[in-house]
């Protein structure tokens, strides 16, 4: 005679399947939060990486007038020269694209606040350069007297609070 025992009598039948289901589920939880948690270091190192070449171009282009007055007087020197604040240039604006469509707004506007600070204070620095004589010796270097930049200081100040 064949018995058949009901499943009531055979919890380990049912608790078998239902500990595998969890294992399961409870696993692809894991992977699910270990991906999340990846994906977002990775998304921060590179807005990290964006945020600090976004400032760089900006220091770059604040340290003209200081190029511009070691200058040699040769069309050559003064061709490079124009040529790499030209470059500086397009990569401040390529910077503040992508911080238009990769920043928060926030972050977005004080970086185009930061590049008209320098704009205003390295432009006028850099034109007074120009029509100043070329600096000959490292004892004519203006190390203890910069171009007033106090502007382009304190809306750094706020573009890294933003940022962080």
């Amino acid at each position: 005679m064949h018995s058949t025992t009901p499943a009531t009598e055979q919890p380990w039948i049912l608790g078998d399947g239902a500990a595998t289901i969890a294992a399961a589920v409870l696993g692809a939880l894991v992977v699910a939060i270990g991906y999340l948690v990846q994906q977002t270091a990775a998304r921060n190192e590179r807005r990290a990486a964006i945020y600090s070449d976004a400032i760089r171009a900006v220091e770059d282009y604040l340290e003209q007038p200081f190029i511009v007055l070691r200058r040699e007087e040769n069309k050559t020197a003064i061709r490079e020269i124009t040529a790499h604040i030209s470059d500086i240039q397009s990569r401040i604006a390529y910077y503040k694209a992508m911080l238009r469509v990769y920043a928060p707004k926030d972050v977005a506007l004080i970086y185009m606040d930061f590049v008209a600070a320098a704009r205003r204070e390295a432009g006028t620095a850099m034109t007074s350069a120009w029509n100043t004589a070329p600096i000959r010796r490292g004892d004519q270097v203006p190390i203890g007297q910069r171009f007033d930049r106090s502007e382009s200081d304190d809306a750094l100040t706020r573009l890294v609070s933003a940022m962080r």
